[in-house]
């Protein structure tokens, strides 16, 4: 049984909404210090990591964490379910790749690349032109030639964008974040071309379509609105580390505890394994 929220708030939209909820739910909200950019402090993190604690952090420090020995447990989507998706519900062709995989796309075409496993505001998800050009950001970091990337040459024409959480095959609290050029503010709900509601339906959709095995215990899903009014799944991320924007903050609390349940962790091939070479990253 979930009691503590370990909390790492950043500037993340309605994050202090977050650890609200969690106090109104009877939950004991431990803070662990986070600055703007994500940077947490880990002993502290590392500390309260245990049986029955659920996290709100950023998946860098929580890959950080258990690389140190931290006993959290974590399940959502994986990058491999994300590629695995049909083209017509992503649009695009992707890889899970390696970085001497991902030069040699770049060597054929520009190509659009992201860490799989996490956002790390050093190495931002992107389109490179060359192998010269990647290189060149992996070097900041340090990354390690080993870690997991995703990589696509397709392109698409984006008019607007949400994020969706999951619990299972329910949608369980959408926000739009960014329509038409127009960033996320609270008034973004009320854009006359923000269609969350539909973005939200979209991802029902989805997910009542895939067989039972194939449906994440938990997952945020972002989801573009094209210009050809087609919608498209852009990636998936964890609910434990993804910002709220509009989304409900009671909800998404009942994702993140999902996401660190132990019934939750019984499901096969759902557990969290971050990739190693996260840990390694540097700031």
């Amino acid at each position: 049984m979930i009691r503590i929220l370990a909390h790492a708030p950043n500037s993340l939209t309605r994050e202090f909404d977050l650890g609200r909820a969690a106090e109104s739910a009877g939950l004991e909200v431990v803070r662990i210090a986070a600055s703007d950019d994500g940077w947490v402090d880990i002993p502290a993190l590392v500390r309260t990591a245990g049986q029955g604690v659920a996290y709100r952090c950023a998946g860098g420090p929580l890959a950080k964490a258990i690389h140190l020995g931290a006993p959290i447990h974590l399940n959502g989507a994986t990058a491999e379910w994300f590629v695995g998706l049909p083209h017509e519900v992503t649009g695009r062709n992707w890889a899970l790749v390696d970085v001497a995989s991902a030069r040699a796309m770049l060597a054929r075409s520009a190509t659009f690349i992201k860490l799989a496993e996490a956002k790390f505001r050093a190495l931002p998800a992107r389109r490179y032109a060359t192998v010269a050009e990647l290189d060149s950001a992996l070097a900041l970091v340090h990354a390690p030639d080993t870690i997991a990337l995703l990589a696509t040459t397709d392109w698409l024409t984006i008019d607007s964008e949400y994020r969706v959480f999951t619990i299972g095959r329910e949608v369980v609290a959408w926000s739009p974040y960014l329509v038409q050029d127009d960033p996320w503010t609270p008034l973004l709900r009320t854009h006359r071309a923000s269609f969350h509601d539909e973005a939200a339906t979209f991802i029902s959709g989805v997910l009542a379509a895939l067989p039972d095995s194939d449906v994440p215990p938990t997952a945020v899903l972002d989801v573009a609105r094209l210009a050809d009014n087609r919608f498209v799944v852009l990636e998936v991320n964890h609910v434990w580390s993804s910002g709220l924007y509009g989304c409900d903050p009671d909800h998404v609390l009942r994702a993140v505890i999902r996401a660190a349940s132990a019934e939750a962790n019984h499901f096969s091939g759902w557990q969290w394994q971050p990739d190693p070479g996260i840990a390694t990253l540097h700031r």
